[in-house]
């Protein structure tokens, strides 16, 4: 492996994967408690961070951005063993993780002038982000430049989008996610929205009334970007679930993603992640949806 991938924690790949594509995690920071911040994924398990939000419904959890020093640490194993660096982060509209890794891509160039640090803001978030840091990660592997990568990176992810729907709004509205009309119908009617996350922006689409209805209000976005009549670009993509507490819930729901998508000619596998608390303190213990991005080898 020619460089090392490193991305920030709301990517929400599984352990498994990191593991097998050795890819670096930088945790983003999170909080019950006033002054007091774990590491998500290494201090506190996302199972657990979903369970807290359960069995304390009146508390809204914080998350902080890595630092920068956090990043130079997670850079310096990879320049010290002379490989180069791409890290992925976060979409920089939601976070400053992105300038964090921007600010220890200067520390390190300067102990480490020879050595090429690359920092892509992902315009993505969770699943799809997801789904760019693994292809990067494959493409270490295989032996394809730092250069190649990061290129293949800045036109994929503004192919990303995510459609999905959550349990109820208080944390949307408690995060100022949502605009005033929807915040209003939310406390009246007890609807359950639908969103949408393109163009590195956060868009609702819809409301429903029942959590039923929403998971198929949400996999009818489908038929609007891939058309069952017309879709022959649709191996061009890679796709994912994701799913916050109930893991039974996103299996389900996979289920009936790839069904759709099999529908289409699509025969890939569709990969299945839990929702990190870097999106989840926004959504709740409850989100759910699907995203995909372009395949590197086709943009």
């Amino acid at each position: 492996m020619q460089f090392q991938v490193v991305s920030d924690s709301s990517c929400d790949l599984l352990q498994t994967q990191v593991e097998h594509l050795q890819i670096e995690i930088v945790p983003f920071y999170v909080s019950f408690m006033e002054g007091e911040y774990l590491r998500e994924r290494t201090e506190i398990a996302v199972t657990e961070f979903y369970a807290q939000m359960e069995t304390q419904p009146q508390v809204f959890p914080k998350t902080a951005m890595p630092t920068p020093e956090d990043y130079l640490q997670a850079f310096l194993p990879a320049l010290e063993a002379g490989k180069d660096v791409l890290c992925i982060c976060l979409n920089a509209g939601f976070s400053g993780s992105f300038q964090a890794a921007c600010l220890a891509k200067t520390e390190a160039e300067d102990r480490f002038p020879e050595r090429k640090i690359l920092v892509v803001d992902s315009c993505c978030a969770t699943a799809a982000q997801g789904l760019l840091v693994l292809q990067a990660a494959q493409y270490a592997q295989a032996g394809h430049s730092i250069e190649e990568t990061a290129a293949c990176l800045e036109k994929a992810k503004h192919t990303g989008q995510i459609y999905f729907t959550t349990a109820d709004l208080r944390y949307l509205k408690k995060g100022g996610r949502i605009g005033k009309v929807i915040k209003m119908a939310a406390v009246a009617l007890k609807i359950k929205p639908l969103m949408e996350m393109r163009d590195a922006e956060l868009h609702p689409i819809g409301i429903v009334r029942s959590r039923k209805k929403a998971l198929q209000a949400i996999l009818e976005q489908m038929e609007h970007r891939f058309p069952l009549a017309h879709c022959p670009e649709i191996g061009e993509y890679i796709f994912a679930v994701g799913h916050g507490y109930s893991q039974e819930e996103g299996e389900n729901f996979r289920v009936e993603v790839v069904n759709a998508l099999r529908q289409r000619g699509y025969t890939q596998a569709v990969e299945l992640f839990q929702i990190g608390a870097t999106i989840g303190v926004h959504t709740g213990p409850h989100p759910i949806g699907f995203g995909f991005v372009k395949r590197f080898e086709y943009v």
